[in-house]
């Protein structure tokens, strides 16, 4: 064998080896679902220890595209959205990622937008330690992906991945 059939072979092997991991990377885990998982369990923590820290109810309000964090406000008697804090400020879903919600078992009809009248959480972290119990599925319908997080009453979060059916 000459120099030259030795160096064709290793850029053949490197060119399948390349389109092995990139085929690999592409059917494998979906990174853009797995931060937005992380973002969301992060969320939910740091607003129940805010509220357990500050002894005043925090809550989530969702849609279908988005989530923001709310803050009871007692001397006005009203919940107002978290603007002035980055890691709880309002946020808007990646493109194809959508949000499902079940409370005590039943089915949330999330909405798609709301006015600063109705803008009140479907889960609350009370200054008690209480957590709303929950069912959040955070999914990628076209791909057949979704993650489901199951909140209980103290604060814990299963989390668990499930293929669409």
């Amino acid at each position: 064998m000459t120099l030259l059939e030795i160096l064709v072979v290793l850029a053949i092997v490197g060119l399948l080896a390349a389109i092995a991991t990139l085929a690999v990377g592409v059917a494998g885990e979906d990174r853009e679902l797995d931060r937005e998982l992380q973002r969301l369990t992060d969320t939910l923590e740091l607003l129940e220890e805010q509220a357990q820290l500050e002894g005043r109810d925090y809550g989530l309000r969702f849609e279908t595209s988005r989530y923001e964090c709310l803050r009871f406000d007692g001397f006005e008697g009203r919940w107002q959205v978290i603007t002035d804090d980055r890691w709880l400020a309002p946020r808007e879903l990646p493109p194809g990622l959508v949000l499902e919600l079940q409370l005590e078992g039943r089915p949330v009809l999330l909405g798609r937008a709301a006015g600063p009248e109705t803008r009140l959480p479907q889960l609350i972290a009370q200054g008690s330690g209480d957590m709303t119990p929950y069912q959040l599925v955070l999914a990628r319908p076209e791909a057949g992906r979704r993650i489901t997080l199951t909140g209980a009453a103290d604060g814990t979060i299963g989390i668990s991945r499930d293929a669409l059916p």
